[in-house]
């Protein structure tokens, strides 16, 4: 009885044991789904900000303005490489056959003999030199006017669309190159960059005004630099597959199709833009605002003080900001030595790849299409510089790595069958071509005073455009003189070293920015007399109401702001 008793309590011990490991196996269960759950919970929620940065990363934060920049960049870009890359390589070809020069490897020999025939009185390797020389010229005399006219009337958003119109026009009128009429449409080109450039300095003038905090503007720069990095990427892999699955070898019709995707763009991104994002802006100087529409005389009497104050402003801030702020100066000294090299190392680099060694168009649309994919970690770098440092010495760093790129290119490519080692290089081009513009505009905008913004803009393209002939005119005399064209790509490194120089010269970046802010440009007497300027003293300069935000853009509060009509720099 006992034994059995036992037996039975042993029994039900064994049995409640396992009826307990079950229901802490049942309840365990719970436990470990709800740990996967709230892991779960937790990567959702990591993406979801994720997300959030990203988006709020390119939203501009609801700033129309910004996005109207952003946007344009796309037409921008696909006009660039239907010009740069593939009608620019059109019209080279043209000029080659038209100047009788060989086009083939002649037996025996390993590369093309260097042509001496002339092709409209030049020869066919520096039509694109020429080219670039005759644009600059003509925008650094245009520029700065368009830049004073615009400060002094209410018209810059009209102008910007008419000049997208013209663009957009040209483009269209440009797609129907043929061997026959090439030249004409090399003409087309130049007048189409020309309004282009007009348009740019438009746009530029909306840049200052988008906020007055640095870190914004800093990330609106960069964000509107990747639109137009990505936009050129992604135009080239769509031309990529459409001249592959057409096979169209021709460059010719590679450059129509190239041109009429980009008219579509321009139709749809430049229609947006200028109708429905850019904001108008008032005219700077209040003549504009005097015009009577129902009084002619008065109308043509207004019409005329603009243009006369416009020269008169033009003329005071050139003066003044040469004689009296040195850092303006030799910002525009930077901006005069390295934006005509770049363009011109790029003009001469497809000279050089089609006259040494001999690749496709489809090469330098591949070549193309690494530059600018790579330019988008550029911008990213860029940004990360100038948030660690400030926009002026990663400026610095970038020019400094520029000037080893002309000296690279000649030792590392020197012959047919060196592709691959120019996409290598074309990596670190990209790289360098994607830093360089956010941390450029970045300092530019922390120069302009307020008022002044087309003005400054005007001279800003000026200094890029002003010695645009000195390079591609050196380029082409020493090819013409039969100068190894290898020595003269390495040469382009000079420029950057002298606009290294100009940086430094510059001074102390924080320095720069408290020197903007403290100046202003008093009201202007509305009749033959000068603009009053005032210096500020140490007194003035601690009184005066500034919004200062971190490290970066000092700029007058909207207090200090309403004492003056516009912004002028003078410096103590």
């Amino acid at each position: 009885m006992n034994e059995r008793t036992a037996r039975n309590i042993s029994s039900l011990r064994t049995r409640h044991s396992t009826n307990s490991d079950v229901e802490t196996g049942v309840q365990s269960i719970p436990q470990s789904s709800d740990l996967t759950n709230r892991d779960v919970h937790n990567i959702s929620r990591l993406c979801s900000n994720c997300c959030n940065k990203f988006t709020k990363f390119f939203s501009f934060d609801g700033n129309n303005n910004a996005r109207a920049l952003a946007l344009i960049k796309i037409p921008e870009a696909s006009l660039w490489v239907a010009s740069s890359v593939y009608l620019s390589t059109a019209i080279i070809e043209r000029a080659y056959a038209d100047a009788g020069c060989m086009s083939e490897i002649p037996e025996g020999e390993t590369e093309i003999p260097e042509c001496h025939n002339r092709v409209f009185g030049i020869k066919p390797s520096s039509i694109l030199s020429l080219f670039v020389m005759v644009l600059g010229i003509t925008c650094a005399i245009l520029m700065p006017l368009v830049g004073a006219l615009l400060d002094a009337s209410n018209r810059r958003r009209l102008v910007g669309g008419l000049t997208a119109l013209g663009v957009t026009i040209l483009t269209f009128a440009q797609s129907f190159i043929s061997k026959d009429n090439w030249f004409i449409v090399f003409i087309l080109q130049l007048v189409s960059f020309v309004l282009l450039t007009v348009n740019s300095c438009v746009a530029l003038a909306y840049l200052p005004e988008l906020t007055q905090d640095k870190h914004t503007l800093a990330r609106y720069n960069t964000v509107i630099m990747i639109f137009n990095s990505v936009a050129v990427v992604l135009f080239l892999i769509v031309m990529t597959i459409i001249t592959t699955i057409l096979h169209t070898d021709d460059s010719i019709q590679s450059a129509r199709i190239a041109l009429l995707a980009t008219f579509s763009l321009q139709l749809c991104a430049y229609g947006i833009s200028w109708t429905k994002l850019f904001g108008a802006r008032q005219a700077a100087h209040s003549s504009a605002a005097a015009i009577d529409v129902g009084q002619a005389e008065r109308k043509a009497k207004s019409n005329h003080n603009i243009v006369h104050e416009s020269m008169q402003s033009l003329k005071r801030t050139l003066v003044q900001a040469f004689k009296q702020r040195s850092e303006v100066r030799w910002f525009l000294l930077f901006r005069a030595t390295s934006q005509p090299v770049i363009i011109a190392l790029t003009a001469a680099t497809l000279s050089y790849a089609n006259d040494q060694i001999q690749v496709s168009s489809r090469d330098v649309g591949i070549m193309s299409l690494i530059v600018l994919a790579f330019a988008v970690p550029g911008n990213k770098l860029s940004l990360t510089f100038m948030e660690r440092f400030n926009p002026l010495t990663s400026l610095k760093i970038c020019t400094l790595l520029w000037a080893t790129l002309g000296p690279l290119l000649a030792l590392i490519v020197s012959k047919p069958g060196h592709e691959m080692r120019l996409f290598l290089l074309a990596m670190f081009w990209g790289v360098l071509f994607g830093w360089k513009d956010p941390a450029d505009k970045t300092i530019l905008c922390s120069l302009v005073p307020h008022g002044i913004e087309a003005e400054m803009s005007g001279l800003y393209i000026f200094a890029g455009q002003i010695l645009m002939w000195l390079p591609p005119l050196l380029f082409t005399l020493l090819n013409e003189h039969g100068v190894n064209i290898r020595i003269a790509i390495a040469s382009f490194g000079c420029y950057f070293v002298i606009a290294l120089v100009a940086l430094f010269l510059m001074g102390d970046y924080e320095k720069i920015l408290i020197a903007t802010a403290a100046h202003e440009k008093e009201e202007f007497l509305f009749d033959d007399q000068m603009f009053s300027k005032r210096s500020m003293s140490e007194n003035d300069l601690s009184q005066t109401p500034l919004d200062i935000q971190g490290p970066g853009f000092v700029r007058t509060s909207s207090v200090a702001r309403s004492r003056s009509f516009t912004s002028f720099f003078i410096i103590k």
